[in-house]
């Protein structure tokens, strides 16, 4: 099976056969920070990061090796991926940055599609490690207590945490008997969302009330779609004859990334979370696919949210010496922070998804 998915992706499309698609994290609500995605341009995968509107695009991994499917940490400051350097697929975690890059898995099969809680405890991953098909397991952040959720039939992948930690969303089956599931965090309480077949990619919506996701149910080739996170009310937001894949919202709730090959090559896409026109944030020859939001938050527990309602906490405005702040600055202080803990007492985690192997 091949594990190289943009490859496997590109190589379907050209051939002319539909290839399965998927995605997962778990993010922190605030700011949208960078995108994080996967690229070929240097002749070899790797990740790479970019600010929201296309710029400052920039390696991350630099590695000869395949370097995919990245996902960031819920205070944004890690991000998860998967590679082969090794020898196989395994999980492994880096710093914003690209530095600190190290392994959190060894096993004798493929381990991969990582995804944070959104308390950032734990990461749940895709492995085929007691042979057959890909299974669904979770250990803690740092490696440890690796355990098997599911046990079927099929393939299980791409897992997403909910927003509020209840539920992991995952991806079963392959080609047109595919469907996208939900369960509870051990694994038990496995249901179907839906059923038209040949859908799969969810990702949750930061407030945790819809779910995004790929389907080729209405035309043959895959669009992005979204539902209520119950199943109901399943929507077309693209409508292109390319291959629309990969949705990922932005940890603010107001736009949703996706991959697309509506210019020959795989981009990445941005478009308001209603769907509408869509705008390319990537240029290249290359496959430039399989997106991810960056939040930005996490100041002394508190969570900042620059620019949010005008407001940014800073801590170079901080006052000194006896001096005081404004009222403006506390007003724009108070409202900040009063917008932040509205959006984590309402459990606006972010989560997000996968991709497939076909």
């Amino acid at each position: 099976m091949n594990r190289l998915m943009i490859a496997a992706a590109a190589l379907a499309l050209l051939a002319g056969v539909v290839a399965q698609a998927g995605p997962t994290r778990a993010a922190f609500p605030g700011a949208s920070g960078k995108l994080a995605f996967q690229s070929d341009r240097l002749g070899n995968y790797d990740i790479y990061a970019m600010n929201p509107d296309g710029s400052g695009q920039t390696n991350l991994t630099n590695n000869p090796a395949s370097d995919v499917v990245a996902a960031w940490s819920p205070d944004g400051a890690k991000v998860a991926f998967e590679s082969d350097r090794d020898g196989n697929f395994e999980v492994y975690v880096m710093n914003a940055d690209g530095s600190g890059q190290s392994r959190l898995t060894n096993s004798s099969g493929y381990d991969g599609e990582a995804n944070w809680s959104p308390d950032g405890s734990k990461i749940v991953f895709v492995s085929t490690r007691d042979g057959g098909f890909e299974e669904i397991y979770v250990m803690n952040a740092d490696g440890s207590s690796q355990t098997r959720l599911t046990n079927s039939t099929v393939s299980d992948l791409r897992p997403v945490w909910s927003p509020d930690g209840s539920k992991i969303l995952f991806h079963r089956g392959a080609g047109g008997g595919s469907g996208i599931y939900v369960m509870n965090p051990d694994g038990s309480g496995q249901t179907n969302l839906t059923t038209s077949g040949g859908d799969s990619d969810g990702d949750w919506s930061p407030d945790g009330s819809k779910i995004a996701f790929t389907s080729h149910r209405d035309a043959g080739n895959y669009d992005i779609y979204v539902m209520n996170a119950d199943g109901s009310s399943q929507t077309r937001l693209t409508n292109n004859p390319a291959f629309d894949a990969f949705p990922a919202w932005s940890p603010d709730g107001s736009k949703i990334a996706f991959a697309s090959t509506r210019t020959g090559d795989a981009e990445i896409y941005v478009m308001s979370a209603d769907g509408g026109v869509a705008t390319n944030l990537t240029n290249n020859p290359a496959f430039d696919d399989v997106p991810d939001w960056q939040p930005l938050v996490a100041v002394g527990g508190i969570a900042e949210l620059p620019d949010v309602a005008g407001a940014s906490a800073q801590e170079a405005g901080a006052p000194a010496g006896g001096s005081a702040w404004s009222p403006t600055s506390y007003a724009a202080l108070a409202a900040g922070l009063a917008t932040a803990l509205a959006a984590v007492t309402a459990g606006a985690w972010y989560a997000r998804r996968r991709w497939h192997k076909p």
